[in-house]
């Protein structure tokens, strides 16, 4: 696997992991008495990281599919 599809998966798991936490932080909100703003922010933060990450991913493979058309 190329080194940027790896960094893109790491990411994406980052993002996974940042994501649930925050979910979590929402769900127990109402017991705690916690203001959610900032892990409704987070999750679009995370949303976009994952986005981002998986057009990574997307123009890594194109540009690989690409030089193998080259050579071959």
């Amino acid at each position: 696997m190329s080194s940027a599809i790896q960094t893109a998966v790491n990411g994406i798991t980052q993002a996974v992991s940042q994501a649930t936490q925050s979910a979590a932080g929402i769900v127990n909100a109402s017991s705690t008495g916690k203001n959610i703003d900032g892990d409704l922010i987070n999750l679009k933060i995370d949303s976009t990281q994952v986005s981002a990450n998986a057009a990574v991913i997307r123009t890594s493979e194109k540009t690989q599919k690409a030089l193998l058309d080259i050579v071959v």
